[in-house]
């Protein structure tokens, strides 16, 4: 019986066996997208691609070859490791003498089959490499090479794109999709990678389950024992770690929808004599078990098994990896602007994974992320810092201005009665006075009816920002119930606009407005967004800005994303 770990080790293995072959297929598409795109004469578009599309199938024929004549040995490898590991486990938890796995006859033949079963499906997936278009129908891939190109000529010959977006459009299934297989008895559609971790952990499971019974069978077994892991599917849960007699296990077995020992999930099942064999787990350790996995983890808000969280995480290293495919596929089409983009969205992505994992208190696994080709330096680059305003220097407040009569008539453009703008001034000056020179920010609720405050925050560290409380909530909770017409003031040592997490913080009063002060004298005013802004779309306005100053970049952001997520901004 193989364990959790070496299960889930194995299917990582046979995951990333195909990685080199799809990115070698695909930066290949890309750079032949791209060349194609380059071309503005008919004549020109139709030599090359009369000299290179026709070189596409010798390509991809000596891709797959080569790829095949790496995989097949390793996959030979692994398979006869695990039915080793296997069977030592099965015959060393039972009490009888048993024949050494390399001199029994039998199992090394249940083996050599498995191995020959394998090398043969490795062969017949990529009989049917293609890619899924984004109209859903299948294209082999010299086929797709051959469409990709001409609708990236097309489009910019005739003036309806320009370059870089061509190539975009002609590359989009790439990245998200990979190199995609047809089942030709089904018409089922997957991705190579989990076309190949199907099969060859389909194929293992069956060599596993053949080796087990033959066990059973030699060694006089009358039961079986299903293996137990934390974590565990809904589905298996009930059963695992728990010993059946042979008729009942057949019968369990038989019922189930995802059987035991077909190894798409972490369990597998091993020979007992009954009454003699010691269980793993008691009932007590099976319950804790559970109750573990039941009681999960809660993460900004939401409530996840344990098992729900770490499917959570398989979701977030796919992510990545698709990613990662868009970066080879910008760097092959030499597209430096969504490069770019690319290279931000994958540290978003990275983020969200360490985060989330540390929250569930789950291990990260990187090697899950893995894509082949894309190695340090690609990762340096992607992890770069996003923009954010730099946090150190003098963070005196310039009382020059602040005392002045421009920075007064600034708030006059707040349109409120008088009584409203001298409390607001008011608020301003005492969230600079109290922080004056420090790296520290104040937050103030006023009723704009009245002027009259409503909450406040004080004392934050500007490094983390500013975090509602519960109290700071619920005053503002009353406040809403009440009519009030709500100011957040806020500042910005720096003097820096409002904060992503500014402006998403509004969306929980979304009828409020704010304004944020800085100690250099600006000022600016925002409503709450429609919808909450992802601080990727931030970095990525940023990114494309940063021509002009830091200051101006982030107010050029800023306005981008209004047009998209329905805040106003300005300076006042």
């Amino acid at each position: 019986m193989l364990t959790p770990d070496q299960i889930q080790g194995l299917q990582a293995a046979f995951e990333q066996l195909s990685e080199p072959l799809v990115n070698t297929l695909i930066t290949d598409i890309a750079r032949r997208v791209s060349e194609a795109g380059q071309l503005t004469s008919t004549a020109a578009y139709e030599i090359w691609r009369a000299q290179n599309l026709g070189k596409s199938r010798e390509f991809i024929e000596k891709a797959v070859a080569d790829w095949l004549q790496k995989s097949i040995p390793e996959v030979q490898e692994l398979f006869k490791q695990a039915a080793e590991v296997g069977y030592n486990f099965d015959v060393s938890r039972l009490p009888v003498e048993a024949v050494p796995f390399a001199e029994n006859q039998s199992i090394q033949q249940v083996v050599s089959a498995a191995v020959d079963l394998a090398d043969e499906n490795l062969k017949n997936i990529t009989q049917t490499l293609g890619v899924i278009q984004q109209n859903g129908e299948f294209s082999p891939l010299t086929d797709y090479y051959r469409k990709a190109c001409d609708e990236a000529f097309m489009q910019v010959s005739a003036g309806v794109l320009d370059y870089n977006t061509a190539i975009r459009r002609a590359c989009s299934t790439l990245a998200q999709r990979g190199i995609q297989t047809i089942d030709y008895e089904s018409g089922v559609r997957t991705s190579l990678e989990a076309a190949v971790r199907r099969n060859m952990m389909g194929g293992l499971g069956l060599m596993v389950e053949d080796i087990s019974r033959q066990n059973h069978d030699d060694l006089g077994c009358d039961g079986w024992e299903i293996s137990a892991h934390a974590a565990s599917a809904p589905d298996h849960e009930p059963i695992q770690g728990r010993q059946y007699p042979d008729e009942e296990y057949e019968r369990l077995n038989n019922s189930l929808v995802r059987r035991i020992g077909a190894l798409n999930c972490g369990h597998t099942a091993s020979p007992i004599i009954l009454g003699v064999s010691e269980p793993q787990y008691t009932s007590a350790e099976l319950a804790e078990i559970r109750r573990q996995n039941e009681e999960g983890v809660t993460v900004e808000g939401r409530h996840y098994s344990m098992y729900e969280a770490t499917q959570k995480q398989r979701q977030i290293e796919g992510a990545i990896r698709t990613q990662k495919r868009r970066i080879l596929i910008d760097e092959a089409a030499k597209d430096e602007e969504k490069l770019l983009t690319d290279q931000i969205r994958l540290r978003s992505i990275n983020e969200e994974y360490r985060r989330f994992s540390k929250a569930a208190g789950l291990p990260t696994q990187r090697e899950r992320a893995q894509v082949a080709g894309f190695g340090k330096k690609r990762s340096e680059l992607a992890r770069e810092q996003s923009p954010r305003q730099k946090k150190n220097g003098d963070y005196s407040v310039d009382w020059s201005i602040i005392q002045s009569s421009e920075y007064s008539k600034k708030f006059d453009k707040l349109s409120v009665s008088e009584k409203a703008n001298d409390a607001v001034k008011t608020r301003a000056k005492w969230a600079l006075n109290n922080r004056d020179g420090l790296k520290t920010e104040e937050i103030y609720a006023v009723d704009m009816r009245d002027g009259s405050e409503i909450s406040r925050i004080t004392n934050q560290q500007y490094v983390q920002g500013v975090k509602r409380t519960e109290q700071f909530d619920r005053r503002l909770k009353i406040a809403e119930s009440s009519g009030a017409e709500i100011m957040m003031i806020h500042n910005h040592p720096a003097g820096s606009p409002p904060s992503i997490s500014d402006l998403n913080a509004l969306l929980l009063t979304p009828k409020a407005q704010g304004i944020t002060v800085g100690h250099d004298g600006s000022i600016y005013r925002y409503t709450a967004p429609k919808k909450k802004i992802p601080q990727v779309d931030f970095d990525i306005a940023y990114r494309k800005n940063m021509v002009y100053t830091n200051i101006t970049a982030y107010e050029r952001a800023l306005d981008e994303l209004s047009l998209v997520y329905g805040f106003t901004f300005e300076k006042l």
